[in-house]
């Protein structure tokens, strides 16, 4: 399975470190923080839209929709039974949340291709769908608030 890491910068990083300094299993509320995270990537693919920055993803090109008519008025990234919405996968641990695809082409379309990619395939823009935003940062703030709480 293919895997990016999500790294939180500021205030739930801190108190993320302060709880696992006290406490040695938090499986409990790794378990909701993974949901947190399933969950933006939900919407994100149902947004089309970041759910880190809430900006849309850039529009398929012109080129690709003439070589691919089926697409064109459809969504951008495939949420099919087999397509890279149904892939994503939450998974969490004692100390850990996490969330991924076993999609081979996942980590292109979540942090783009570059410039000097052939065309098509992989110089592709960026059209991210993991992330969390400062409203689900918040959220899970406030799970390890009502763990600690509860602790």
């Amino acid at each position: 399975m293919s895997k990016i890491s999500v790294l939180t910068q500021g205030n739930a990083a801190q108190v993320l470190a302060e709880i696992a300094d006290k406490f040695n299993d938090l499986s409990d509320p790794m378990n909701e923080i993974a949901a947190i995270m399933e969950g933006a990537a939900e919407d994100a693919f149902a947004e089309e839209r970041s759910p880190v920055t809430g900006e849309p993803w850039p529009t398929l090109s012109e080129n690709y929709l003439k070589n691919n008519p089926k697409r064109v008025g459809g969504q951008m990234l495939q949420v099919s039974a087999g397509g890279l919405a149904a892939s994503i996968a939450a998974d969490s641990g004692k100390l850990w949340a996490e969330i991924g695809s076993n999609k081979p082409y996942a980590a292109i379309h979540n942090f783009g291709g570059l410039p000097d990619m052939a065309p098509g395939p992989a110089a592709i823009p960026q059209r991210e769908y993991l992330g969390v935003s400062q409203e689900d940062e918040g959220d899970i703030l406030a799970v390890l608030e009502s763990f600690l709480l509860e602790n």
